[in-house]
C-alpha cells in the first residue's frame, strides 16, 4: 500500500510530498528543527504520523508536535534518544547507540516502553494528559500522547500574582492528586511533579504531564538528568536511594506549597545541609494551621516520616482533625522504631556512663587546669573555600571548634554546595566557639525558556523579563508569511533550562511586509518564507549577532 501524503501541522490537510509550504493555509515547511533531530514533515509508523516542529530536547530524547492522520487529531510524540547513550543517526534517521553503551541503551529503551504502555493502560483520566501508546521505528521507540491544554501552572500562578486560597488550590489540584494515585496503582512513580509539568486549561482544569523514566528524574543516573529544584524529593538526588509513592507526595505537597504561598520551596539538596524551609502559614497567614502542618509532613526529608500516599495527603489537606495536636506514629515508623529499640537502649547506657565520668572529672580538678582555665584557647582558622559544605558540616572537630553560619548565593562558575567565601579569612587567629560565616554556592540561577513563538513582541518580552532571561530582538524580513510584530522563532527551544547570568536569547520578530508582497496570495508568499537556516548567528542584524545560549542537542552521526 502506498504511503499517505504528509499532513500540514497547522490545517491538517494532505499536502504533496516535498512541498515547501501548505497550498491551503500557506504554512511554511522550512525545517527549523535542531541538528540531530528528525526534520519537519517526517512520516512515521507507515505514514500514520507526520512530525512538525521540535518542542523540547532533554536527556531522554526529543519531543515533537505531530498530526495523527488515522485519527485526524494533533498529538505529541516523544522519541527515545538518550544523549549520553547515543552516537548519532544514520542518514535514514535510525538512531545509533554508542558501541560501549548498546546493552544499556536497549535496557533503558525497554523501561521507556514499559512506562508509556502502562500510562496508556490508564486511559482517560481527569488530571492527567492522555497517553495513547508506543511504536518502534528507526532502531528506537516513540511514545504518543495528547498535547498539553493550556499553560504551565507556573505561568498561571505568575499571571495571578496572588497565592491561591486553600479551597482554590484544592479545587484546582485535586484531580492531579487522583491522577498520581492512578499511576501508583499501576506501579508507576512520576518523579517530576512541579508547576512546570502541571498544565492549567482556559477552563481552569489542571492536568499532569512531564512523564519520564527514572533515569531522567534521578541525579547521577546514566541519563542526563532533569530535576525540578524545590519539588524533587531528597531521595532523587542519590541514585542509590529508593523511591516510591512517597516521592510523588513530596512533589505534590511542594506544588501546593508554591500555589498557596507564592514561594518556591527550598530545594531538598539545600535542606539536607541546612533546613530553612518555612512553614506555609508563616508566609501566608490565611493558610489554616492544619493545612500548613499537612504540607510540612508531606515534605519531610526522611521518607519514613513523610505522608505515604496521595490519598493520605489529600485527607490531611481537607480534614482539620488530621492536624497534629499530639505525636503520631505511622505504621512505617513503628517498624523502624521497633527495630531500633535495642540500639536506643544501648545509646542511653553509653550516655549515662559518659555523664558519670564527666562528673567524676569535675569533682577533682587539678591546680594546673584551674590556673589556666581563665586563658582563652585560640586556633588558626583553616581555609574552607573550595570545600564541600557537607564535608565541613560533617567534620566533628570543626563543629566543636567553630560556630558556623551560612549564606547562599547563586554562581555560574562554582558548583552547588561548594564554599565560595569565608569570614574571618583563613589564617586568622580565633577563639574556640568563634562564629565563622560561610558563603555557599547555590549553583547557577536558572529559568525555563517559555514558549513565545507565535506571540506578539510585547507578550514575549514580558515573559522573558518576568523570568529574568536576557534577550536580543532581531527583526526578520517578512514576505507576508508572518504577522507583523509577532515572534517567528528563537535560537533556544521552549523548555530549555537556561543559566540566566550567561544566556542571551535571540528573538526573531517579523517586520512589516512590503505592500506588494502583502497583497500576493498566501500560497505564493508562504513558499518564499525567509527563515534563517541558523538563527543563532544572523548576518549582523542591526549591527550585531546574537550570542548562542547553551542547550542540549542530540549528537549527530
Amino acid at each position: 500500500m502506498e504511503t499517505p501524503q504528509p499532513l500540514c501541522n497547522r490545517c491538517m490537510s494532505r499536502v504533496p510530498r516535498g512541498a515547501s509550504a501548505c497550498p491551503y493555509c500557506g504554512h511554511s515547511f522550512a525545517n527549523t528543527n535542531p541538528a540531530g533531530t528528525l526534520p519537519v514533515n517526517t512520516m512515521l509508523n507507515k505514514g500514520r504520523y507526520t512530525l512538525g516542529e521540535c518542542i523540547t530536547l532533554d536527556g531522554e530524547g526529543v519531543t515533537y508536535a505531530a498530526v495523527d492522520g488515522e485519527m485526524s487529531r494533533r498529538v505529541v510524540i516523544k522519541e527515545y534518544v538518550p544523549v549520553t547513550l547515543c552516537a548519532g543517526r544514520t542518514r535514514e534517521g535510525s538512531v545509533v547507540p554508542k558501541s560501549e553503551r548498546a546493552v544499556l541503551y536497549k535496557t533503558t529503551r525497554m523501561d521507556f516502553v514499559d512506562l508509556y504502555n502502562a500510562l496508556a493502560s490508564i486511559g482517560d483520566c481527569d488530571g492527567m494528559v492522555r497517553v495513547y501508546g508506543t511504536f518502534e521505528e528507526n532502531n528506537t521507540v516513540y511514545a504518543v500522547r495528547a498535547p498539553e491544554d493550556g499553560v504551565p501552572l507556573l505561568a498561571f500562578l505568575q499571571t495571578r500574582r496572588v497565592p491561591l486560597k486553600h479551597e482554590e488550590a484544592l479545587n484546582l489540584l485535586r484531580p492531579v492528586v487522583y491522577a498520581v494515585d492512578a499511576m501508583h496503582r499501576k506501579g508507576l512513580v512520576h518523579r517530576g511533579i512541579s508547576p512546570e509539568t502541571v498544565f492549567v486549561s482556559s477552563e481552569g482544569k489542571a492536568a499532569l504531564s512531564g512523564f519520564a523514566t527514572m533515569g531522567l528524574r534521578t541525579a547521577d543516573s546514566e541519563l542526563k538528568s532533569q530535576m525540578f529544584e524545590g519539588y524533587a524529593a531528597p531521595e532523587q538526588y542519590r541514585a542509590a536511594e529508593f523511591d516510591g509513592p512517597y516521592t510523588d507526595v513530596y512533589g505534590l505537597a511542594a506544588v501546593f506549597y508554591r500555589a498557596m504561598t507564592g514561594k518556591t520551596p527550598v530545594p531538598a539538596g539545600i535542606r539536607r545541609r541546612s533546613d530553612t524551609l518555612k512553614a506555609p502559614r508563616e508566609l501566608n497567614g490565611e493558610i489554616p494551621a492544619f493545612v500548613s502542618s499537612a504540607l510540612l509532613r508531606g515534605m519531610k526529608l526522611a521518607s519514613v516520616e513523610r505522608i505515604a500516599t496521595p490519598p493520605e495527603l489529600l485527607e490531611a489537606l481537607t480534614t482539620p482533625s488530621r492536624q497534629d495536636t499530639a505525636f503520631r506514629i505511622t505504621d512505617r515508623q513503628k517498624k523502624y522504631l521497633a527495630a531500633g529499640a535495642g540500639v536506643l537502649a544501648l545509646i542511653a547506657l553509653i550516655s549515662a556512663l559518659a555523664i558519670y565520668s564527666a562528673n567524676r572529672a569535675e569533682e577533682a580538678p587539678s591546680s594546673s587546669s584551674s590556673s589556666s582555665s581563665s586563658e582563652p584557647v585560640t586556633y588558626i582558622l583553616p581555609n574552607f573555600v573550595g570545600e564541600q559544605y557537607t564535608d565541613v558540616q560533617n567534620n566533628t572537630t570543626y563543629q566543636q571548634l567553630y560556630n558556623f553560619t551560612i549564606e547562599e548565593e547563586y554562581s555560574s562558575e562554582i558548583e552547588s554546595g561548594v564554599i565560595m567565601a569565608q569570614s574571618p579569612s583563613k589564617g586568622t587567629t580565633v577563639e574556640a566557639g568563634q562564629t565563622v560565616k560561610l558563603t555557599v554556592s547555590r549553583g547557577p540561577q536558572t529559568a525555563v525558556m517559555p514558549g513565545i513563538v507565535g506571540q506578539n513582541k510585547e507578550a514575549a518580552v514580558a515573559q522573558l523579563e518576568e523570568r529574568g532571561i536576557r534577550y536580543t530582538i532581531y527583526e526578520m524580513e517578512n514576505d507576508g508569511s508572518y504577522q507583523e510584530g509577532f515572534v517567528v522563532t528563537t535560537n533556544v527551544p521552549e523548555g530549555t533550562v537556561l543559566d540566566i547570568n550567561k544566556a542571551d536569547v535571540a528573538v526573531y520578530v517579523a517586520k512589516a511586509a512590503p505592500e506588494s508582497t502583502a497583497s500576493s496570495s498566501a500560497e505564493s508568499s508562504s513558499s518564499q518564507a525567509a527563515v534563517p537556516e541558523n538563527p543563532a548567528a544572523p548576518a549582523q542584524p542591526d549591527g550585531g549577532t546574537a550570542s548562542s545560549s547553551s542547550s542540549e542537542q542530540v549528537p549527530t552521526a
